[in-house]
């Protein structure tokens, strides 16, 4: 008697379990019911089973209440299923956000397509997917070892939104001081390259004024440099360079993400 009871209590147990696992994907608050947690579950669940049409379909309810992760695997799924004109919706749903991976993803899908204009559409994907995640402003403090006034410092403040060839181009301002009473204050004009999303050389033109105590002069430089860059936070900079103000000169900075820079100057005020 006491080994069947044990049997019967089991077998309930069992059943729960079974059940509630089965509520969890098919009852109230479920996938079916457009629940974000339950679909991305169940879609790895039948991903593991080896249901990938039943998982697409999972993946695209959870894409469906925001869920970008799910996004990804939904596109990266169809796009494997040869089901191009499918994938390409949510993967824009996440580039929309400014996601290098899904700019790399949907050139594939273009390129895999061949349509017209898919080509010329992978091309600009592949050119704008480095950039994307970079900010549009920056402030950027620099130390300057210069030639002809010793140490020196920079503070710069650099525009490059995605308008400007994919942040290829870039406008701003500066000012060096340091050095007694010698001064710059500078217009700069810069053309970057992307060699990867974390390594960034580039060419930057300064015009502007330079002051050396009573003396006022036009004043014109040019510097070549590299950044570092950590995603939309900011960058690491070295750079050599020259201009009537400082000579030739050797400069190691940091730049911020314009936005993050306000919020730091907000709580210190």
């Amino acid at each position: 008697m006491t080994v069947r009871l044990l049997v019967v209590v089991l077998l309930g147990v069992s059943a729960c379990a079974t059940t509630s696992q089965a509520d969890a994907y098919t009852g109230p608050g479920s996938c079916e019911q457009g629940a974000e947690l339950p679909c991305a579950e169940w879609g790895e669940k039948l991903l593991r089973e080896g249901d990938r049409p039943r998982a697409i379909e999972a993946y695209g309810k959870s894409c469906e209440s925001g869920n970008l992760s799910s996004c990804m695997t939904e596109g990266r799924l169809r796009k494997e299923a040869g089901d191009y004109s499918g994938a390409e919706k949510p993967l824009r749903k996440v580039y929309e956000t400014d996601d290098a991976r899904a700019a790399e993803a949907l050139a594939e899908v273009y390129e895999a397509r061949g349509g017209v204009g898919d080509r010329e559409a992978a091309k600009d994907m592949r050119h704008a997917a480095p950039a994307l995640n970079k900010p549009a402003t920056e402030v950027m403090y620099a130390f300057r070892a210069t030639t002809q006034h010793g140490a020196r410092g920079e503070l710069s403040f650099n525009l490059q939104p995605m308008a400007f060839l994919d942040r290829r181009l870039g406008f701003g301002a500066n000012v060096v001081l340091g050095g007694g009473r010698s001064a710059e204050f500078n217009g700069t004009f810069a053309y970057q390259h992307y060699v990867s999303d974390w390594l960034v050389p580039y060419g930057k033109l300064m015009l502007g004024k330079m002051q050396d105590g009573d003396y006022h002069a036009m004043n014109v430089g040019g510097e070549v440099g590299g950044k570092l860059c950590l995603e939309d936070i900011g960058h690491l900079n070295m750079a050599l360079g020259v201009s009537r103000g400082s000579g030739g000169y050797f400069s190691i900075g940091i730049g911020i993400n314009g936005i993050i820079a306000l919020a730091i100057l907000a709580q210190i005020r």
